[in-house]
């Protein structure tokens, strides 16, 4: 499951529709909304995803879930062009490891990248502060 299939199929179930009746709902059929839902399929069309927000009546907040979902769901993405060569070099290694890393690791590097954050945060307050 992905996190757009799993973030679909709480909203749907939150608003007591059965797959068919949301197929229907979105002019698809209820076999695509069980593969969006399963992560067999990467998630849909802007415009699609623009129904869906429609159809199921999406707040903010919701909304906001929902484009974080697809964006954390993406089969493949662009790597920027400014990228240095040991970020070329942790990619590879990173790809190479998906589909088994453990929770602790994931943390760990979730944490390392954190750092990068909160130490950006610092010295724009620095520099403000001048």
């Amino acid at each position: 499951m992905t996190p757009f299939g799993l973030f679909l199929e709480n909203i749907r179930r939150s608003r007591q529709l059965q797959q068919k009746q949301l197929a229907a709902d979105l002019g698809v059929q209820a076999c695509y909304i069980s593969s969006l839902e399963k992560g067999r399929k990467a998630p849909p069309s802007k415009k699609v995803l623009e129904r869906l927000i429609a159809a199921l009546d999406l707040n903010e907040e919701e909304q906001t879930l929902l484009w974080e979902s697809v964006e954390q769901s993406e089969l493949s993405f662009k790597l920027p062009g400014n990228m240095i060569l040991a970020e070329y070099q942790l990619i590879s290694r990173l790809k190479q490891q998906l589909g088994r890393l453990s929770q602790e690791q994931i943390t760990i590097m979730l944490n390392v990248l954190a750092l990068n954050t909160t130490s950006n945060k610092q010295t724009k307050t620095r520099r403000m502060n001048m």
